[in-house]
């Protein structure tokens, strides 16, 4: 990750970056760490994205609502 950030930081600085070059974007970043910790950041729309690892039973669901970043 950029500068050490932690998922959830990183994926709300590329949706700042992308929106600075294009205020028009729509879309979302999902960013994830070796760790698997993971976050999602979205701008225009609300994003919803799954997860599932070695150690559940079922998939995981979450929904990212837009940054006002």
């Amino acid at each position: 990750m950029r500068q050490g950030m932690t998922p959830e930081h990183a994926a709300i600085d590329a949706i700042s970056r992308i929106k600075r070059k294009n205020p028009d974007f729509v879309g979302a970043v999902f960013a994830v760490n070796v760790e698997g910790i993971h976050a999602g950041a979205c701008h225009g729309w609300t994003f919803q994205y799954s997860v599932r690892t070695s150690d559940m039973e079922d998939v995981e669901v979450y929904t990212v609502s837009p940054q006002s970043v």
